[in-house]
């Protein structure tokens, strides 16, 4: 069925869109974790091992881009995956119903 078609084509659209938030979101992690780093050092100098108190922006601003990836991701194209799903489904009903019945004579050679 082509509109099956259509669909695998936006389902890999959507995998695209949602490698691409995730990506996004690891970059900014990464810059995050080097700043973090950097701004750790005077305080491992003198605790080794200890971090400084700058780590609670941090571990917020990683709730906080958690919380963006999942609602981009399982909100916004999970949702539309569900609908797409839902308009495939009723293209396939008529296709479905049509399937296995035999056309009145009226229509073959």
């Amino acid at each position: 069925m082509v509109h099956r078609i259509v669909d695998d084509v936006l389902d890999g659209l959507a995998d695209g869109a949602q490698g691409l938030v995730s990506s996004i979101a690891g970059a900014v992690r990464g810059v995050g974790e080097s700043v973090m780093g950097a701004l750790d050092k005077p305080f491992s100098a003198l605790l080794p091992g200890k971090e400084g108190p700058h780590r609670i922006i941090d571990r917020a601003a990683d709730g906080i881009v958690s919380a963006g990836v999942n609602a981009v991701n399982q909100g916004l194209i999970g949702s539309a995956r569900i609908a797409g799903e839902g308009i495939m489904k009723a293209l396939d009903h008529p296709l479905e119903q049509i399937k296995g019945l035999e056309l009145p004579k009226l229509f073959k050679r």
